[in-house]
């Protein structure tokens, strides 16, 4: 048995060290043609496969500072490298005019669905997250009415899961744990607007088992999908993990019990919540395949469940360290006439540019994975100054960190590193107008994220609620830096510790 896994070990070595020269080779014929020069590339141990470049990554990964590191990467190697990535061409960038040829200008040469459908597969399945072309207009189609202008401003229904978060605070000024508290407060907004039913689990009954079971099982295969990312093409080695299809079928059986349901009041014609948008709903009258249902649900509910929450735990975690921030933003909320409105949170400068700068400090991604489908030049980063254009070639693999790009001290200043949201306005206190190629915390072109405006309103919402019941947000932390756990998204590691002082 050791001589057939040594054999095969082999073979495949040979295949993608073969396949390697063959790709250089072509890659520099077209590269003469089209006047390209190449990247920088990093400096590999292991020239073959990579692996030293994925060890790197795991570990980082799992010290927490993942993005500190491709940061430093690029400070020594310049805005755009090449790595190989288990035998397969990998190009990094944080350059802005490279990020917006790919997900701007050249488009639909760069997709997703390589790289996302394979390893997701028997979890998600086919939807806006996962396809490319036909498949994912249609989904973004069908999906468009959960982020109409009257679904954002429609705050009364997100009040019943932020009440419930607020009656868990305690008043008494004791250390409280934020983040954990609003991921659980988002998620039982996100599922009662998805599956049309909530997970309830802010109340102080026991949620019932469905609930725990999407929670638990959600974060485990979230976990393993990770892993398959880090892998590339190489993530064919774990499908045979039983644990992985496991936990996919029992996030796929709770999601159908939500779909059955919507059915039922669908056959019954009874209304889950009374002119509010139900997904489920909406999806049940639309489709009549129960997988393909649950499949759309999936392809929402993965950005939905952790992208708000984690964009305002990362809020409060610098807004516990500024003090000056918080008073000067409370001192705005409190002098909000009349009801909380969408139209009002959106008009307040100052609030988003706080929301803006958190934002850009730690969004809930780093950044996006595209496969070239199409041979394509990117217009910078080649060449011994980093000017010349990069040609990529089908199957290539480009990464854009728009973290990195985040703190580029060209597009930023000198105190880039720095939370400091007066940089987002002007001498006349309002926001500037921003460059979407330099700043995209919700990535940006046609595939910008749908949800965009519900995160900031619904975040901005909680700030001003929180600023009028409370006086002071003091850090308890005694972690002073941001220490990342990622998933598929990143969050704080360590929560966001807080004393909350309410206003005397």
């Amino acid at each position: 048995m050791a001589d057939i896994c040594t054999a095969v070990l082999l073979g495949l070595l040979v295949i993608l060290s073969g396949t390697r020269i063959l790709s250089w080779a072509r890659i520099r014929v077209k590269r003469r043609l089209h006047g390209c020069q190449l990247p920088p590339r990093y400096p590999h141990k292991d020239p073959i496969l990579g692996l030293d470049y994925f060890l790197t990554e795991l570990k980082e990964r799992e010290d927490g500072i993942s993005w500190a590191s491709e940061r430093n990467r690029f400070a020594r190697l310049g805005r755009t490298y090449e790595v190989n990535s288990w035998g397969n061409r990998r190009i990094m960038t944080m350059d802005s005019q490279n990020i917006r040829e790919v997900l701007g200008t050249s488009f639909d040469r760069f997709g997703v669905q390589e790289l996302r459908l394979p390893i997701s597969s028997s979890f998600m399945g086919k939807g806006v997250f996962t396809t490319d072309g036909e498949y994912w207009e249609y989904s973004r189609k069908l999906l468009a009415p959960m982020f109409s202008r009257s679904q954002v401003s429609d705050l009364s229904a997100f009040d019943v899961h932020l009440d419930r978060m607020f009656e868990r605070l305690p008043r008494d000024g004791s250390t409280v744990e934020l983040q954990g508290l609003l991921k659980l407060m988002y998620l039982d907004h996100a599922t009662e607007m998805i599956f049309g039913k909530s997970t309830d689990t802010l109340l102080k009954e026991t949620p019932d088992e469905s609930a725990h079971e999407l929670l638990d099982t959600f974060a485990a295969v979230l976990k393993r999908t990770g892993i398959r990312i880090l892998l590339g093409r190489l993530w064919i080695l774990t499908a045979w993990d039983t644990t992985f299809q496991k936990l996919s079928n029992n996030v796929r059986a709770v999601v159908m019990k939500y779909i059955d349901e919507a059915i039922q009041r669908q056959h019954h014609d009874v209304k889950s919540n009374a002119n509010r948008y139900i997904i489920v709903d909406e999806l049940v009258k639309s489709l009549g395949d129960r997988e393909e249902i649950c499949n759309q649900l999936l392809n929402i509910f993965l950005p939905a469940r952790d992208a708000a929450s984690v964009s305002l735990s990362a809020c409060l975690f610098y807004l516990a360290r500024h003090p000056d921030v918080w008073d000067r933003l409370r001192a705005k909320v409190l002098a909000i006439q009349g009801p909380i409105t969408r139209d009002g949170l959106r008009s307040m400068p100052y609030m988003q540019a706080v929301l803006n700068e958190s934002l850009r400090l730690h969004s809930p991604a780093a950044g996006n994975r595209r496969i070239c489908t199409q041979d394509c030049i990117l217009p910078t980063g080649g060449g011994p100054d980093g000017r010349s254009p990069i040609f990529i070639s089908k199957g290539d693999n480009v990464h854009v960190i728009f973290s990195a790009m985040h703190y580029d001290k060209e597009i930023w200043g000198e105190d880039a590193d720095e939370f400091r949201p007066e940089r987002w306005l002007d001498e006349n206190g309002l926001i500037k107008t921003k460059n979407s190629w330099t700043y995209m915390p919700f990535s940006a072109g046609r595939r910008v994220c749908p949800g965009m405006d519900i995160t900031l309103t619904e975040n901005a919402y909680v700030l001003v609620r929180l600023m009028r019941e409370f006086e002071k947000l003091e850090n308890r932390d005694p972690v002073g830096e941001y220490v990342e756990r990622t998933r598929l998204t990143t969050e704080s590691r360590n929560g966001v510790k807080v004393g909350l002082i309410r206003a005397q």
